[in-house]
């Protein structure tokens, strides 16, 4: 229990410190693009401190001359310090619950870095998060999404929810299912069991929409290849040490890199 409650304490150490520059610098550009590139180092040392280790397969596969849509599977709260380790230098946003701004320091800082909290009671939300996204797309920014909704409490992947879909439907941006494997070890919800481990982040083909068919169809086409690439690659035990590309040091974490 020391060693978990140590690792709770410097994780909110190191929200704390990065909490300061992140808000300061998010003044600085209309989309806090220079606050977003130190949240990596946060997570970094995040996982440092909690002795993860983050292995990314497939990063060749992102396209380099445009924003694109991230779906994930949803194992952990851990996700998100690994993904934005995954993720490097690329400029990206979240779509996550407004909840989220109830939580002292981190509600703060993602909304002054433009992440896309949604209302899930409101009738309008859809049409507010479809402009939100299409603006962090327009200028270049990708947009991470969970289309399960929630994490998963068993392991297994839950059904897909269609909204984020048609938020692909809607822009017509390129989707790259992106598969988390290990993070639900790291963090089981329901507890503040932090443990060491090693987790795997699998960038698939990106998906184009369909925009020769209706919208429906569009969506549904879209949600059942999305599913059905990070179902496959979720229960693809076959990778080989030589196909993963070590992204999380096990030395200490980068210091802050200059903006």
């Amino acid at each position: 229990m020391f060693i978990v409650a140590l690792r709770i304490f410097s994780v909110a150490l190191l929200t704390l410190f990065w909490s300061v520059p992140v808000i300061l610098l998010s003044f600085l550009d209309p989309y806090a693009e220079r606050s977003a590139r130190l949240i990596r180092f946060w997570a970094r040392g995040v996982l440092w401190v909690c002795r993860v280790k983050v292995h990314v397969h497939g990063r060749h596969r992102l396209p380099l001359d445009r924003a694109v849509l991230f779906m994930a599977n949803h194992q952990s709260n851990f996700d998100i310090p690994i993904l934005m380790a995954a993720f490097d230098t690329l400029q990206v946003r979240w779509v996550s619950k407004q909840e989220v701004r109830k939580v002292p320091v981190l509600g703060l800082c993602m909304q002054v870095t433009h992440q896309v909290l949604v209302d899930r009671d409101s009738p309008t939300q859809a049409i507010s998060v479809i402009r939100q996204v299409k603006k962090l797309l327009d200028a270049g920014i990708s947009v991470v999404l969970f289309p399960e909704g929630t994490r998963t409490r068993d392991g297994h992947l839950q059904p897909f929810k269609p909204g984020g879909f048609a938020v692909a439907v809607a822009t017509g941006a390129p989707v790259v299912p992106v598969t988390l494997k290990g993070s639900g070890a790291i963090w089981p919800p329901g507890g503040l069991a932090l443990r060491p481990g090693t987790v795997e982040v699998v960038f698939g083909e990106p998906i184009q929409v369909d925009i020769h068919a209706n919208k429906k169809t569009a969506r549904e086409d879209l949600l059942t290849k999305v599913q059905e690439a990070i179902a496959t690659c979720y229960n693809d035990s076959s990778m080989t040490p030589s196909q993963i590309q070590p992204v999380v040091p096990t030395s200490a974490p980068e210091r802050r890199a200059s903006v």
